[in-house]
């Protein structure tokens, strides 16, 4: 799991990989802040292949992950801080599969 913040903006993410590792499929996301811009904490699953983001929530009972339809109302600031992110953590995952 992977960790960050930018000014108030927080968020960690899970990295979904290929079954071989060479290809990331997606991003369990969570976000928000603790300042402005006021973003209240929201999970999304960020997918890589078609470039979405889409409302994302566990289902406790039957231990599983659910997409709820794409979010096309995300916070332009809240997908530049995600995008960001997971470009820093991908690269950092990247180097440590290489050492």
């Amino acid at each position: 799991m992977f960790d960050g913040h930018e000014g108030s903006l927080r968020g960690w993410g899970q990295l979904y990989a290929s079954v071989t590792g060479k290809t990331v499929g997606g991003w369990l996301v969570n976000s928000w802040s603790d300042g402005e811009p006021y973003l209240r904490a929201q999970q999304h699953w960020f997918d890589k292949g078609e470039d979405k983001f889409y409302h994302a929530y566990f289902n406790f009972d039957i231990r599983s992950l659910n997409l709820n339809g794409e979010d096309t109302d995300i916070e332009p600031k809240r997908v530049a801080f995600i995008r960001k992110m997971t470009e820093k953590w991908e690269d950092e995952w990247t180097k440590e599969q290489e050492s």
